[in-house]
């Protein structure tokens, strides 16, 4: 995992880079610079001939993985969203250190990436209210 640099806006680190809208997005792309968790999804996806990686987002836009990681960092927990024994359009569990909090819907979008219908923010603020705490104000323009 990736610590978040303080110096530098969260939101740098979780919004899709332009290029990821492409027929083929990573064709310009050193992989090997990219986070273990993304590199390691586009090699596993080539190795299985399948479309390119495409990384999970919430309904802003805002990019899952790297959200997740800065919010495990920060407060010192452990994320996942995932379902078990769910049935196709079924809501996913948004769980923190192995306990349900909330749930979340999900889609797979036409452009090969799932979808969780709930936007950072409000994702943030589910983490907030499950931990007791806020790194930040009030205000969501205070967030970076």
């Amino acid at each position: 995992m990736t610590r978040h640099n303080e110096g530098r806006p969260l939101r740098d680190g979780i919004e899709p880079p332009e290029w990821l809208d492409g027929d083929d997005p990573y064709a310009n792309v050193d992989i090997d610079r990219l986070p273990d968790w993304w590199r390691d999804a586009v090699v596993e996806f080539r190795e299985h001939d399948l479309s390119p990686y495409q990384p999970p987002r919430f309904a802003d836009d805002t990019l899952v993985p790297p959200l997740l990681d800065w919010l495990e960092t920060a407060y010192g927990v452990e994320i996942q969203l995932m379902g078990l024994d769910v049935a196709p359009g079924e809501a996913w569990g948004i769980r923190i250190d192995g306990d349900v909090v909330a749930t979340v819907d999900r889609e797979r979008t036409s452009d090969g990436y799932t979808r969780y219908e709930m936007t950072s923010e409000r994702f943030i603020e589910v983490v907030e209210e499950r931990v007791g705490t806020s790194l930040y104000g009030s205000h969501p323009e205070e967030r970076g």
